[in-house]
């Protein structure tokens, strides 16, 4: 999914991330600086987003705080979650020799205590890390930065499924089928 083209700016949707997967009660200058773009071009996303019912500004004589209005949040919050997957998705396909399966979790709605699982096979440790540095710089993109990812061979994760350990049940619970999610 194109974000971009969706809305029409790559600031406007880097700031739209940054509120939604960073903080909350940030200002402009914070997010000229975190976003590297210029105070003119943030301004100018921000006014828009604030005319759209988007974004509330807080002005006090601290300076302005910026947050998304919380009718939206979780809305956008979605939206948002869904072209992650659907990044990661597009990066599980180059690799699709390579990875068996992947769970996605906490992060993507199911209370477990990760946020996504690879069950790799066939993979070398350089294309294992290749893998998950192509992982952490999709979800850097959407400025979530604390993401806790479980990396497992197949022979691994059917040892475990065998002798039934916990881990391996709480996958099953939330993913009965396991063979045909992706």
């Amino acid at each position: 999914m194109n974000l971009e083209k969706l809305f029409g700016s790559k600031t406007k949707v880097d700031i739209l991330k940054y509120l939604l997967f960073r903080r909350q009660w940030v200002s402009m200058r914070a997010l000229e600086s975190e976003l590297e773009r210029t105070f003119p071009a943030i301004k100018k996303q921000i006014d828009s987003l604030e005319e759209s019912g988007i974004i509330d500004i807080n002005k006090d004589n601290a300076g302005f705080s910026i947050t998304m209005l919380t009718t939206h949040y979780e809305l956008f919050r979605m939206f948002f979650l869904a072209s992650l997957k659907e990044d990661l998705l597009e990066l599980f396909s180059t690799y699709s020799v390579m990875i068996d399966r992947t769970f996605r979790w906490k992060k993507f709605w199911i209370p477990l205590e990760f946020d996504m699982m690879v069950i790799y096979q066939h993979m070398e440790v350089n294309q294992i890390q290749q893998l998950k540095d192509s992982i952490a710089e999709i979800f850097h993109k959407y400025f979530i930065e604390n993401v806790s990812i479980v990396y497992m061979s197949k022979p691994e994760r059917d040892k475990r499924c065998k002798f039934i350990d916990k881990f391996a049940l709480q996958v099953l619970r939330y993913y009965p089928d396991s063979s045909t999610h992706h």
